[in-house]
């Protein structure tokens, strides 16, 4: 009876895994998160951006090899805090002789601890299989809300209602070779090199909604806990870090000029404590730096597509 129990108890906790894993499949989509872990593995590059989506569409690889002589892979995402790039950083050392990382600074991200949303477990639900993901397991999911660490299709629950597409997207020849068309559209176009060029368009633009805002009140020493992990990892692995600050329109600075000022001098004087070079661009003077929120498609500081351009061609002379 005993052997029974046991036996019937390894079925139940095989079926539960089994299940848990058929329904992440089901009803995770495909996303630019595989496509980018794809062209890692390749490792076809020597710097690594990584950060928020504001890196994501602001910082173009394309112009810092033309201006650097350097290949970078754009890794930078909505959602991606200290802990998710420290483990990604760790990911591309080990694809390629990882040279050089620039780390945008999002203050809005050290405030608070991350929303558990979908882009919560993005980059986790994506990361190869190997031995460091599992202490990104134990560092991300064991602090997350239980339904998350248990089940991490929760998120995605309402997929449910969708299950036919998300079978035949599945099943499809473009998630099979990680095809990037699936994110490209009229607002938008995804590269290889893991940037996104925002187009110039209506429906891609909103300046109605207030931006992300930086807090010391509610810093998240978490974000400081993995930053500092990451600077050590670079040290130990001769990875040069640089960090930068991007650029927002002049009219979003003027109007939350005491938020923006408080993160300013905390991270120009953190940084400094940890002898990581920074570059802070939220309000430059320069005369080419985008300002107006012409440069921008939304209050926030997301750059379009020639925004990008300048921007990242100042960023390339100062680190060069």
């Amino acid at each position: 009876m005993r052997n029974f129990k046991r036996l019937l108890a390894a079925v139940i906790l095989l079926l539960f895994f089994a299940c848990n894993i058929g329904l992440s499949w089901l009803l995770y989509p495909y996303t630019y998160t595989r496509a980018n872990f794809h062209v890692m593995k390749e490792g076809a590059y020597e710097g690594l951006i990584v950060g928020g989506s504001h890196a994501k569409c602001g910082i173009d690889p394309e112009v810092l090899y033309t201006m650097t002589g350097k290949k970078y892979l754009n890794s930078a995402q909505g959602g991606e805090h200290s802990l998710d790039i420290l483990y990604l950083v760790k990911e591309a050392a080990s694809r390629t002789d990882l040279k050089t990382v620039i780390y945008e600074i999002d203050p809005a991200y050290w405030v608070d601890k991350p929303n558990q949303s979908q882009e919560y477990v993005a980059l986790y639900h994506e990361y190869p299989q190997s031995v460091r993901k599992v202490p990104y397991a134990l560092d991300k999911m064991l602090v997350a809300d239980l339904r998350t660490s248990l089940f991490e299709w929760y998120l995605y629950r309402k997929e449910v209602f969708h299950i036919k597409d998300r079978i035949a997207e599945k099943s499809s020849e473009e998630y099979k070779n990680f095809s990037l068309a699936p994110f490209s559209d009229e607002i938008q176009t995804y590269r290889e090199d893991g940037f996104i060029a925002r187009h110039r368009t209506e429906s891609g633009t909103d300046y109605e909604t207030e931006p992300s805002l930086w807090n010391e009140k509610t810093y998240n020493p978490d974000e400081q806990k993995y930053f500092e992990e990451l600077v050590s990892f670079c040290r130990e692995n001769s990875i040069e870090l640089i960090t930068v600050m991007m650029p927002v329109p002049d009219i979003s600075y003027e109007t939350y000029t005491d938020s923006y000022a408080s993160a300013q001098d905390f991270f120009t004087a953190y940084l400094k404590s940890q002898d990581v070079l920074f570059l802070d661009c939220l309000h430059s003077e320069l005369a080419e730096m985008p300002r107006d929120l012409q440069d921008f498609c939304d209050n926030d500081g997301h750059l379009f597509e020639d925004s990008a351009v300048r921007f990242t061609g100042i960023l390339a002379k100062a680190i060069s």
